[in-house]
This record gives structure tokens, sequence and C-alpha cells, in this order.
């Protein structure tokens, strides 16, 4: 299943990027990658951020059902923490060992080719529930993306500094 490959790719990218704050300093990159608490909450609620930005998008191709895979795995282990009010927080230490947890069950179908495993997955985690639909709802009206308008070469003024 291409969501199992999309979720692996994104989950095993997490675990890396935890591993090497983990060991910056024997990994001698100490110098360009910041490892503190706040590097490290910073990822996970940039990670919550962007889970949002692809879910908006819905669940009709690998991405999408991908991601929701992986929400609703960090919401059920109490990673990802919906409070009353509708915002969301991360708890860092329950997300580290639910990427470490989940990707260990993504590579584990993936190495068995247990098809039955990864159906279940897909079935259990791969979809919109009302708690995350309720949350996207409140995202209408505001843009996914930038619109970037385009000016030919041609039609910039006289003096336009075109190189950065």
């Amino acid at each position: 299943y291409s969501a199992i490959e999309e979720a692996k790719a994104d989950v095993t990218g997490l675990f890396a990027l935890q591993y090497m704050m983990d060991h910056a300093k024997r990994m001698g990159v100490d110098n360009i990658l910041k490892s503190d608490e706040a590097a490290q909450r910073q990822l996970y609620v940039t990670y919550l951020a962007s889970s949002f930005r692809s879910l908006r998008f819905g669940l009709n191709d690998a991405h999408g059902k991908g991601m929701a895979m992986q929400f609703n795995y960090f919401s059920d282990k109490g990673a990802f923490v919906e409070h009353a009010d509708g915002t969301f927080s991360v708890d860092v230490e329950k997300m580290k060992s639910a990427v470490r947890d989940l990707d260990h069950d993504l590579l584990t179908l993936e190495a068995e080719g247990d098809y039955a495993g990864a159906r279940k997955m897909l079935d259990d985690l791969g979809v919109m529930r009302p708690d995350l639909s309720k949350a996207l709802s409140r995202l209408e009206g505001i843009p996914t993306d930038i619109e970037p308008i385009f000016v030919p070469a041609g039609v910039l003024p006289p003096g336009a500094n075109t190189k950065r």
C-alpha cells in the first residue's frame, strides 16, 4: 500500500532527526544542529502544524491517507493532545516513543509483507475521524498555500533588480 510507504517515509525521517538530536555531539553535528529541549519541541510542533496542512487536502491520495494514519496514531498515543478550546499541543516525551513505535510497526509490516496487517492499519488509522474533521473545519477560509503571480521578464520595469 502506498499510504504505508508514505507514512513510513515521514516517520522514519522524524526518527532519524530525533536520533541525530540525541547523538549530535557524538556524530559531530552539534555545531550545526540544535538539540536542546526547545529544538526538539519545535521539531514536533512544526510536524503537527504540517500534518494539519497536509490533511486539508483530504485523504484521496497516499500522502493524505499516510498522514491520517500518523495523526491518528500519535493522537491515540497521547502525543498529539486536543484541548477543550479546540487547540492542539504536543507531548514531546510521548511523541518520541510514539514515533519509534510507529516506525517499528510500519517497517515490520513492509519487511514481512503483512498484507492483512497493513489493511487493518489503514482501515483503523487511515481515516478522517470526527475530531480531526472538526479541527480541519476551523481552518476553512485560510489559504493552504501562497499563490504566486509570475511576471514575465519582458514586462518588468526598466532597472528592476532581477538578481538576488
